[in-house]
């Protein structure tokens, strides 16, 4: 067999076809797991595009869902069969039917309906799925990437649910909104206390479906609340207003060295100023991000300039800037009259 194997691949390779496209065929048509993690699990697979034909007048491929299992399964028409991928159990084909003119799509939806398996939308079922089209080393196909959110939403339509925000306090996952935007304001119009709505909201402000409003005065409620300890109240005061104040002159600060490094036109002043600490921990990140830009701009102008033959092609393999390209034929044109005069 190993042998057998062996002059398969080398028959290939002489052929005309390299590794790479050996190994791209050994993936093609085939759903792998390629992540998991506490909550989720991703999918993804390549079918080949050439011999798709639609199942129905608008679809090329369609998503059943088998509760019992809960696997979720993509249906494809390739020319001549019926084949169903399980998408959740790889690698696994649930069904393959031989298509003719008794064996159509209504037959084949018979044989998947008797098996457990209905038609949905992998929203509806927790799943996150697209399809778009692919070349993978010079196959054309459909690539699918799906990704199963059923841990991490019955997580989250549990607290919902019961009204109590402890219960994802800890997960720092939460999965997309149109997943589970509708089934949170049903809950939401539902929430009667205001200890259901403060829980509600909190869960809410988490998933990112609610925004928080920030209100133009920290210390009025602090202020208004009956205490019975004046002393604290003083402290808590003194510390907001001493935030305020260190925050005031931080930004003052940063707005300053913006400004006067904004206008700078040397690379190496530029790039020294923000390898140290105090740009690292005064300027905010537009701001830091913006003065970077200026660097690599600096750099290209002086590379540009000043930049060798050598160094100009070895910066040109790396971005494929065409400028670079230019300025490199340009000296070489260069030297070569230099040479000849």
């Amino acid at each position: 067999m190993i042998k057998k194997f062996f002059i398969f691949i080398s028959i290939l390779m002489l052929s005309g076809c390299s590794f790479d496209s050996i190994l791209a065929l050994s993936k093609i048509n085939k759903v792998q797991k390629v992540r998991t993690t506490r909550y989720t699990q991703e999918y993804r697979a390549y079918f080949a595009r050439d011999d798709l034909q639609y199942i129905t007048r608008r679809d090329k491929f369609l998503f059943y869902y088998n509760k019992r299992n809960q696997d979720l399964a993509i249906l494809l028409h390739p020319q001549g069969e019926y084949i169903a991928y399980s998408i959740t159990h790889t690698p696994k084909k649930i069904l393959q039917v031989d298509a003719s003119p008794k064996k159509r799509y209504r037959y084949v939806n018979y044989l998947l309906k008797k098996s457990g398996y209905k038609r949905v939308n992998p929203n509806s079922v927790g799943y996150q799925a697209s399809i778009s089209r692919r070349i993978l080393k010079g196959h054309k196909t459909f690539y699918l990437r799906a990704i199963n959110y059923q841990k991490l939403l019955y997580k989250y339509k549990n607290a919902i649910r019961t009204y109590n925000a402890s219960k994802v306090a800890n997960i720092h996952h939460k999965p997309p909104r149109y997943l589970i935007n509708s089934y949170f304001n049903r809950y939401l119009k539902k929430a009667k206390t205001t200890k259901q709505k403060q829980q509600i909201k909190q869960i809410g402000y988490k998933l990112g479906i609610l925004k928080r409003k920030l209100s133009k005065d920290t210390n009025v409620q602090t202020h208004t609340q009956k205490t019975n300890n004046n002393k604290t109240n003083i402290k808590t005061t003194q510390k907001v207003a001493t935030s305020k104040t260190t925050n005031n002159i931080t930004t003052t600060t940063s707005n300053k060295l913006f400004n006067k490094y904004i206008g700078c036109n040397s690379y190496q002043k530029l790039h020294k100023f923000l390898q140290t600490k105090e740009a690292q921990e005064t300027l905010n990140f537009t701001q830091f991000s913006r003065l970077s830009y200026r660097e690599s701009q600096l750099q290209e102008e002086e590379l540009l300039q000043n930049g060798s033959i050598e160094e100009l092609i070895e910066q040109y393999k790396k971005t494929n800037n065409p400028r670079y390209k230019k300025r490199a034929m340009e000296l070489m044109k260069q030297h070569k009259s230099q040479d000849r005069g």
